[in-house]
């Protein structure tokens, strides 16, 4: 590439163009300030992070508002070690301050399981965080640091955030990361550049497997990765990719390329429309939440249909039953945006969040038509952490029903009324749980009033004062206040 560059130069310089002819050396020495301006604007939101786990973890311990691990002797020599500038970590990775309260950016993988969290970050700077918010489908989570009595606020200058969708192939791009845990010691990431080989790939790499045993396939396997070519080495996970304007437009995601795939490649998620909303959900501690239509593609893979986007089913009563959509009906776009297969059809409806209106442009035997619907909500598998979540009425929080055809829920409500929230968490000893509501119980009605979603049932439940009357798919249930 480096060649390639010199010969571009050259070729700019020998130009027969009016303006006068610029040596090679001064083109090439003003990419290369340019290049390193950007490196010296974000390389300071870089941190290294220690990820102590316990051998077998099913959950993640190093959360905001949990217990804290027991302060054993054990325990207080490990982060003593780790904050030593001579710590070795055997269990590492990247990431990104992203927030002005120093919110770190990262991937999910990175801090999953942790009993504790460490991070490195520029000017030798050490501290403890914990997670705020994780989302498993995208592998994105956000930490912060610990904060307490005589603990000093780190030093932490958040990057820009900028827009990955613009980036075409050969785009100039920056990586920063702690590869082979290089800047665990003094928090000074490691920079490389190169240009962007694709964007939207599709890369199958191992996916998560559940307590059943279950494989369970997140959103990275869907065409949303950019490919990069210069090689990502372990570490690089949750590292920057940035810009030559010196802005966040992608995340690295995988470190090592899966088998089968380019070995000299990289891959990183991209902040576009969906990965924006997710950072800035994840900031505010918060669950991302994702669109669903409630359709079925059409079976099998052929030479002339591919991944199809094409409707086998549709699911009674969901919000492609109430859009009218029919089976056959080929979907092309989604907001005007183009959709080609089955896979970029649900990375463009995951960008919207549940309760959104979309337009869908479909082709219906031979005619282009145009619907509108609302969005349901798409069932997350895995371990969701979201420190900040709605308040509970009289006990309990209640989601969108479409949670309800999740595996782990155990069966599918196609035959239920179109309307009705289910209820996600009882609270022990709360008047709900006195009077009998139990998680995924549907509830339909309060006080005869119809609820077809979670905002509507706030707003129902702000005007119920005394003893509430709710109808479940169980029968009426009365909660006291």
């Amino acid at each position: 590439m480096a060649l390639l560059l010199c010969l571009v130069c050259v070729g700019m310089a020998w130009d027969d163009a009016p303006a006068p002819a610029t040596a090679p050396l001064d083109v090439v020495s003003a990419f290369e300030k340019v290049l390193t301006d950007a490196i010296a604007r974000t390389e300071g939101a870089v941190v290294a992070i220690h990820r102590d786990r316990d051998e077998n973890a099913r959950e993640t311990l190093a959360v905001r508002g949990r217990p804290r691990a027991k302060a054993d002797v054990e325990a207080r020599m490990l982060r003593a070690r780790m904050l030593d500038d001579e710590a070795i970590s055997f269990d590492f990775g990247s990431g990104v301050v992203v927030g002005d309260d120093g919110e770190i950016l990262t991937c999910f993988h990175v801090v999953k399981g942790a009993s504790r969290l460490i991070v490195r970050a520029v000017d030798r700077q050490a501290f403890e965080a914990e997670v705020i918010a994780a989302d498993p489908r995208s592998d994105l989570a956000v930490i912060a640091p610990v904060a307490g009595p005589g603990l000093p606020k780190p030093r932490l200058k958040p990057i820009p955030l900028g827009d990955a969708t613009g980036l075409r192939k050969g785009s100039f791009l920056i990586t920063l990361g702690n590869p082979f845990n290089a800047a665990m010691q003094d928090g000074r990431a490691n920079a490389s550049w190169g240009i962007l080989s694709n964007v939207a790939r599709r890369v199958m790499y191992d996916s998560e497997v559940d307590s059943t045993g279950r494989r369970v396939v997140q959103l990275p396997h869907y065409p949303t990765l950019l490919q990069l070519d210069s090689k990502l080495n372990l570490g690089m996970s949750g590292g920057a990719v940035v810009n030559l304007k010196g802005e966040l437009v992608g995340l690295v995601t995988t470190a090592a390329s899966p088998a089968g795939f380019d070995a000299m490649a990289g891959y990183a998620f991209p902040i576009d429309r969906m990965g924006r909303r997710a950072v800035e959900t994840l900031k505010q501690g918060k669950e991302v939440e994702y669109g669903l239509l409630g359709i079925r593609q059409s079976a099998g893979f052929n030479a002339n249909m591919g991944n199809s986007n094409r409707i086998d089913s549709v699911s009674p009563n969901s919000p492609a039953a109430l859009g009218d959509l029919q089976r056959d009906d080929v979907i092309v776009a989604v907001e005007g945006a183009p959709v080609h297969d089955f896979s970029s059809l649900i990375v463009a409806v995951s960008a919207y969040a549940p309760g959104d209106k979309i337009r869908l442009k479909i082709l219906r035997e031979g005619r282009e038509l145009e619907k509108t619907l609302v969005l349901a909500k798409f069932p997350v598998e895995g371990e969701i952490i979201a420190t900040v979540r709605p308040p509970a009425w009289r006990g309990i929080r209640v989601d969108h029903r479409s949670l309800l055809i999740a595996p782990q829920v155990g069966f599918n409500p196609v035959d239920a009324a179109p309307q009705g929230v289910v209820v996600r968490e009882v609270e022990p000893g709360s008047p709900a749980d006195k009077a009998g509501l139990k998680p995924w119980q549907t509830i339909r009605e309060i006080g005869g009033r119809p609820v077809t979603d979670p905002a509507e049932f706030a707003k129902v439940v702000a005007d119920v004062k005394g003893p509430a009357r709710l109808m479940t798919d169980l029968g009426p249930i009365t909660v006291e206040p």
